[in-house]
C-alpha cells in the first residue's frame, strides 16, 4: 500500500527521543524490549492465533513504522517524524514446536535470545514479533519482542491483558467485549495538551525546587561506560516467607511495597558506597488520562528520585521520606526527564546522570489465558547504563516476589551480580525484621566470611 493511503500519526516525546538514540546506534538491538508469558496448561493454538490477530488489528502501535519528512519553512528546512500505520498482517503469530528438542527449555531460550538480538528496522517494519513456543502439551511460552519506540513495559502489559481477554472469550465461544484502545493521534494529543498547560508549569516548578542541583550518580562498579544492550542478568525469587514478611513490614510502616523496596535499595547503596545524597532513575508510565492509560503505546518517562540519608537515620524515617518522595514523583511524572536534564544544564549527559535504575513493575500482573494464569518473564526492558534493579511480582502472586539485576557487561561480571544480589537480599531480610528504632547503620551487607577476607586484606596491606 502506498504511503499516501496509510494512516499518519504524530509521535510522542518518548518516541522521538528513542528514535534519535536508535539512530546513534543504527544496527544495534539497544532498544529491543520484550519477554514471555509462561502458560503451564493446554492451549488451543487456532484460538490463540485468532486472539493475537485481533489484538494486533486493534493496536496501532504494533502496526506502525516511522518516516521522517522535510519541508521548507521561513526559518529553513524543518524535519518532522511521523508514524505510518500499516494494515494488520493476516498471520502475526509464529508457532515454534520444541517437543522434540533434547532440552526444550534451553532451546526456547536460545530461540528467544536470538530474536532479541536482532535489530528492528523502524523505517520498514515490522516493529514487533510474537510467537507461541510449545515445549510440551501443557507448557507454552508466549513470546513478544518489540522496539521500545512503539511500546513500553506498561503499554505491553495492556496489550497482553487484551490478548488474554480475547483468547479467553473466544475459547468460551463468546464474542469478546469491544476494545477500549484509542488511536495513536488521540494518545499524543493528550500529551501535547499537557505540554502547554498550567499543570506542566506547576510540574516544572516542582522539579526545579527539588533539583536546584543534581548529585553525582553512585555506582557499585566505581567506573562509567556507555549504554548497552549487552548485559549480564541475575534473577532471584525471594523465599515465600521472606516475601510475606516484607509485605507485613510495608503494612506496619503504612507504606506501599514500592516505597519499602526503594528505601531498602537506598539503604543498600548507602552501605555499599557511603553516599548520603542519592538519586535513582525511576521508570514511570508517563500517563494520567484514561486514553493513554488504556491504550498500548510508548509514553515511558524516567525521572530521578532523590534520597538523603546517613547511617544514623532510622529506617522508618527513611521509608517515610521515600514514600513522600515517591508520591511526589508520581504526581509530577508527566514532566519529561529529558526536559529536566536540559533545565539543569546537563544536556548530553543522558539518563545515566540520573543514577542507577530501580524499576518496580507494579503493573506486571498474571494474565489469565482461559483458566490458566500466566507467569511473566521479562527478557529486556531496554538499555542499561550501569546497573538496573527490577522488582517483579508480589508475595501472593503465582510467580512470587522476584529481584532481577541487569548489569552492564563491561562493568559487572556474573559473579559480581550474584554477590550484589546476595547483599541486597540481606538488606531485605533485615528490613523485614526491622522495627521503629532500627537504624540503617545496623544493616550488614557483607556476610561474615566476606568481611573477614576484607579485614585480612587490609591488615596485610598495613603490615607490608
Amino acid at each position: 500500500m502506498s504511503e499516501a493511503r496509510l494512516l499518519r500519526r504524530p509521535v510522542s516525546a518518548a518516541q522521538s527521543g528513542i528514535w534519535v538514540a536508535q539512530h546513534l546506534h543504527a544496527d544495534s538491538p539497544l532498544y529491543n524490549c520484550g519477554g514471555y508469558y509462561e502458560i503451564a496448561g493446554p492451549v488451543d493454538t487456532e484460538v490463540f492465533a485468532e486472539a493475537v490477530r485481533r489484538g494486533v488489528q486493534e493496536t496501532e502501535a504494533l502496526r506502525s513504522r516511522f518516516v521522517q519528512e522535510e519541508r521548507d519553512t521561513h526559518s529553513g528546512p524543518e524535519v518532522t517524524l511521523h508514524q505510518l500505520v500499516e494494515p494488520a498482517e493476516p498471520h502475526p503469530l509464529r508457532f515454534v514446536d520444541l517437543h522434540a528438542a533434547a532440552d526444550p527449555e534451553a532451546a526456547a531460550h536460545r530461540w528467544m535470545d536470538a530474536r532479541m538480538a536482532r535489530p528492528f528496522d523502524l523505517t520498514r517494519g515490522p516493529v514487533s514479533e510474537q510467537a507461541l513456543l510449545t515445549l510440551a502439551d501443557d507448557l507454552h511460552l508466549y513470546f513478544h519482542g518489540y522496539h521500545h519506540a512503539v511500546l513500553d513495559g506498561f503499554g505491553q502489559s495492556v496489550y497482553a491483558a487484551r490478548v488474554a481477554a480475547l483468547y479467553s472469550a473466544l475459547l468460551a465461544g463468546e464474542e469478546p467485549a469491544p476494545t477500549g484502545f484509542a488511536t495513536l493521534d488521540r494518545v499524543v494529543a493528550d500529551e501535547a495538551a499537557y505540554a502547554g498547560s498550567r499543570r506542566h508549569t506547576r510540574d516544572r516548578a516542582h522539579w526545579r525546587e527539588v533539583f536546584t542541583d543534581l548529585p553525582e550518580p553512585v555506582s557499585l562498579a566505581g567506573r562509567a561506560s556507555g549504554s548497552t544492550h549487552s548485559l549480564r542478568r541475575h534473577v532471584r525469587t525471594l523465599p515465600s516467607p521472606l516475601a510475606e514478611r516484607l509485605t507485613r513490614a510495608a503494612a506496619r510502616a503504612g507504606v506501599q511495597w514500592p516505597a519499602l523496596a526503594l528505601a531498602a535499595t537506598a539503604a543498600f547503596f548507602h552501605r555499599m558506597t557511603g553516599g548520603t545524597d542519592l538519586t535513582f532513575s525511576i521508570p514511570l508510565a508517563g500517563r494520567s488520562g484514561r486514553t493513554s492509560l488504556t491504550t498500548p503505546s510508548a509514553m515511558v518517562n524516567v525521572l530521578p528520585l532523590r534520597v538523603r540519608l546517613t547511617s544514623d537515620i532510622r529506617f522508618a524515617e527513611l521509608t517515610a521520606q521515600v514514600s513522600r518522595s515517591l508520591a511526589d514523583l508520581i504526581r509530577h511524572q508527566r514532566f519529561r526527564g529529558e526536559e529536566l536534564i536540559h533545565e539543569l544544564g546537563l544536556s548530553g549527559a543522558g539518563q545515566a546522570r540520573l543514577g542507577p535504575t530501580v524499576n518496580i513493575m507494579a503493573f506486571a500482573g498474571e494474565p489469565l489465558f482461559g483458566t490458566t494464569p500466566a507467569v511473566t518473564h521479562p527478557l529486556s526492558t531496554g538499555p542499561v547504563n550501569d546497573l538496573k534493579i527490577n522488582f517483579y511480582g508480589t508475595a501472593d502472586s503465582r510467580s512470587g516476589l522476584r529481584v532481577e539485576l541487569d548489569g552492564h557487561h563491561e562493568l559487572y561480571g556474573a559473579d559480581e551480580l550474584v554477590s550484589h544480589c546476595d547483599r541486597l537480599v540481606r538488606v531485605l531480610e533485615w528490613v523485614a525484621d526491622s522495627d521503629e528504632d532500627s537504624r540503617v547503620s545496623e544493616v550488614e551487607v557483607l556476610e561474615e566470611a566476606e568481611r573477614e577476607r576484607l579485614l585480612s586484606g587490609w591488615q596485610g596491606a598495613t603490615r607490608s
